[in-house]
């Protein structure tokens, strides 16, 4: 299948996001957690995009945001489809009662906005990345295991499984070499996506100081910071704010386009 212009353009962004947070060590020309010059400083040979309210670089900034942005949204989703998947996959195998339970759970935490879920948890735990990460990754565990539990109905529907069943498979050999390999391909869209929210919600929540430490270079702290100075320096949050949009798009995009190419191969 043909991609479109948005998905080439959010491919390249995706993976230049990807490789600056690999390389932000290399490619920054200063510690962002240091002062360098005079607090906002103008762009300069010296600072390429001047300095925030501290003195401290704002391109090393913006270098280093890409891996504390990504790093968490990528942690928090993990839990969400390590966790999530595991439910949904105990929801899919154990059908009657032990299922109509976890059903009325997730349904159940659905009801509450993820939002004010994560920031409960964050206000119980205490600030801190460790904390965003869990709180990010429990607010989407529901949705993700709600729909993935729906796939390995679908797969589970295959005359295979009642095969291996049959010849004295277990519920864990089932589920590892059969199940999950032939769910898996219709669960990676889904997991790309629960990534772009992870990375809504890990930013929102550093953007309303639950990060703990607000030197910390990442892209929603510095969003924050650089709200205050929107007439006098307008990039301060301009240049986190669209790098921010524009990989929440890419991988959202990204995860259309894979839910798109792999639906031929979907079970009716």
């Amino acid at each position: 299948m043909k991609s479109q212009p948005t998905t080439t353009l959010s491919l390249i962004w995706a993976i230049l996001v990807i490789l600056v947070a690999f390389a932000a060590p290399i490619l920054a020309p200063f510690n962002p957690r240091q002062p360098v010059s005079d607090p906002l400083s103008i762009p300069s040979t010296t600072t390429v995009l001047g300095t925030d309210s501290l003195g401290r670089d704002l391109l090393s900034r913006l270098l280093y945001g890409a891996r504390y942005s990504l790093g968490l949204s990528i942690l928090a989703a993990s839990i969400t489809i390590l966790a999530g998947g595991l439910i949904g996959l105990l929801a899919a195998t154990f059908p009657g009662f032990p299922d109509r339970i976890i059903l009325w759970i997730l349904n159940s935490s659905l009801a509450i906005p993820g939002l004010l879920l994560a920031m409960v948890l964050v206000a119980g735990l205490g600030p801190g990345t460790s904390t965003v990460i869990i709180a990010v990754g429990i607010w989407g565990i529901p949705g993700f295991a709600r729909i993935s539990r729906t796939m390995f109905k679908q797969t589970l529907s295959m005359g295979y499984v009642d095969a291996v069943r049959a010849l004295g498979g277990n519920w864990v050999w089932n589920s590892w070499f059969h199940i999950l390999p032939n769910a898996g391909f219709r669960l990676i869209p889904l997991a790309t996506v629960h990534v772009a929210w992870a990375f809504i919600g890990a930013t929102t929540l550093t953007f309303l100081g639950f990060a703990g430490d607000p030197s910390l270079p990442e892209w929603g702290s510095m969003l924050n910071a650089g709200r205050l100075h929107l007439v006098q320096m307008p990039h301060l949050a301009i240049l986190p704010g669209a790098a921010m949009s524009f990989t929440i798009l890419s991988i959202h995009n990204l995860g259309t386009w894979l839910a798109r190419i792999s639906k031929p191969y979907s079970v009716h």
